[in-house]
């Protein structure tokens, strides 16, 4: 029972691509390459010989895409190598500026990305393929290079689970190619992805027999050059026949495909794994459901670590320009985990810095606002004047007792949040001269006309934020101009004097506490 709980686990823990990335194509553009004759394994060998000869710039661009597609079909599929030929194909094929050519490698990158399940890298290439395509003169290239472009167009749509839009993009490529007539050999591919490509949007959009029905005609179609194709055909029946339940047709198309010898593709396999487990577990036989559970954990690392490989060469190829050898890449691989380590080491400097100021904002917050409370509950009483303290101006004690009683009730009004008030304008309104008022508030408030109002103006506000929720959403600007001040710049120098935080971040801890309330 433990076991089996494991199992099921990891089943659920994992995660493959959909079927809908199940449908990479000859890369290398040439569907001419017959493997039955000659293996990858012997492409790449001849190809690189091949490339140590003084040889034309498209004769390299073709054995750079022989070698892209080699490398997907060896006994163990290389990603890395594969994208990375496709990105030297590409640097020849922009050196030429040869429209077909940049065509097709452009279709072909962007078929790569969407194998590995990199969708911001897909469109962009897609669109540049285009722009090559409608440069070309109408006639045979262009109908089948605008069949391919319109089938990835449909992949990408499909990785949005657009389905309906992917159909009808594959089916104007199916449109494009009849545009060329009785298919010849180069046309067969294309035509086997654009009958299977519909066959699965219709399976995505739960129409199993329209699905079954396009499918079967890409699995008749005979294409001895691209053989290994047949295996997402069935792939796909698969799922066909698991959503009508008809769970043992399900297992018996892929049974064919487990037995094929020539099947070797690990990341297909993983998903392959994954429908047996759930057609089997849907007919309770928990013997083949543990088995290809176990199958599936066993296979899990190595599908993980070529897909990270070939993603990485991919984002390598552009960050490099392309021109970077493959004797750099280990020097490359080091300086980005040092870049890496360095960004890490950094950030955690930044982030502890930015911790280290909350904390003293949070500190001066709550210095400010218990001052600001004791303010409120402290009577204001006339401070003694020592003796040895002179002042420049002598302020009649009569005149001095009736601007701190007028004073008292200025502060409890909110007359200085009027952005025009002045010494001249209060001293009207308190009946008194200007140059009394003015000693009157140095001697007694210890401080200057335009910093006493500045300061009470500055904890009105602060005052508003603490009692009124609705002011944590004003914008600072309008803070300011309801405390009385003209500009946005001097509310926050004068507010940051003094309450010693920024207006920003006494928002913020406002709202904290009034969260935590």
């Amino acid at each position: 029972m433990t076991r089996f709980l494991f199992v099921l686990m990891t089943f659920c823990f994992t995660i493959f691509c959909s079927a809908q990335k199940q449908n990479q194509e000859d890369l290398s553009g040439s569907e001419t390459l017959d493997y039955s004759k000659i293996s990858p394994e012997q492409i790449i060998d001849q190809s690189l010989k091949k490339l140590e000869q003084p040889i034309s710039d498209e004769a390299k661009y073709e054995v750079r895409m022989k070698m892209a597609d080699a490398y997907l079909k060896i006994k163990k599929p290389d990603f890395a190598k594969s994208t990375e030929m496709l990105f030297k194909a590409k640097e020849i094929a922009e050196k030429i500026d040869d429209p077909r050519m940049m065509a097709k490698i452009y279709g072909s990158i962007a078929n790569q990305y969407s194998f590995l399940n990199f969708p911001d890298k897909i469109k962009p290439y897609l669109d540049l393929s285009k722009q090559q395509v409608d440069k070309l003169p109408n006639g045979y290239e262009k109908n089948y290079l605008t069949a391919r472009l319109f089938i990835e167009y449909g992949n990408l749509e499909a990785d949005k689970e657009n389905f309906l839009m992917a159909k009808k993009d594959y089916q104007y490529a199916l449109k494009s190619l009849r545009k060329n007539g009785t298919p010849n050999k180069r046309d067969i591919f294309q035509y086997r992805r654009a009958f299977y490509n519909i066959g699965v949007a219709y399976a995505y959009l739960k129409k199993n027999d329209s699905a079954e029905y396009f499918l079967n005609k890409a699995l008749v179609i005979r294409d001895n050059e691209n053989k290994e194709f047949k295996y997402f055909i069935y792939n796909n029946l698969a799922k066909v026949y698991a959503d009508k339940n008809e769970h043992q047709r399900a297992i018996d198309s892929l049974e064919i495909v487990m037995k094929d010898d020539g099947f070797k593709d690990s990341r297909l396999r993983a998903d392959m794994y994954k429908k047996l487990i759930a057609s089997y577990k849907a007919i309770n036989n928990h013997d083949k459901y543990i088995e290809y559970s176990e199958k599936l954990l066993d296979l899990d690392p190595d599908v993980k670590e070529n897909n990270l490989k070939a993603i990485n060469t991919a984002v390598n190829a552009e960050q490099r320009n392309l021109l970077e050898k493959i004797s750099d890449k280990e020097g490359h691989n080091q300086l980005l985990i040092f870049s890496c380590a360095l960004l890490i080491i950094l950030g955690g400097i930044f982030i502890f810095y930015i911790n280290q100021k909350r904390k003293k904002e949070k500190l001066i917050y709550q210095s400010f606002i218990s001052n600001l409370k004791e303010k409120e509950t402290v009577e204001i009483t006339e401070p003694e004047v020592e003796e040895k303290e002179k002042v420049s101006f002598a302020v009649p004690s009569s005149a001095e007792a009736s601007i701190l009683e007028k004073l008292e009730r200025f502060e409890a009004s909110t007359r200085f949040t009027n952005s025009k008030l002045s010494v001249a304008s209060l001293a009207v309104m308190f009946k008194t001269n200007p140059t009394y008022l003015s000693e009157t508030i140095k001697k007694h408030k210890e401080k200057n006309f335009n910093n006493y109002i500045n300061e009470l103006r500055i904890n009105y506000i602060c005052k508003q934020i603490l009692d009124r929720p609705e002011f944590l959403n004003y914008k600072i600007s309008y803070l300011a101009e309801q405390a009385g001040f003209s500009s946005h710049s001097s509310f926050t120098t004068i507010f940051k004097n003094v309450t010693g935080i920024s207006p920003s971040s006494f928002l913020r801890e406002a709202e904290r506490k009034n969260k935590n309330i």
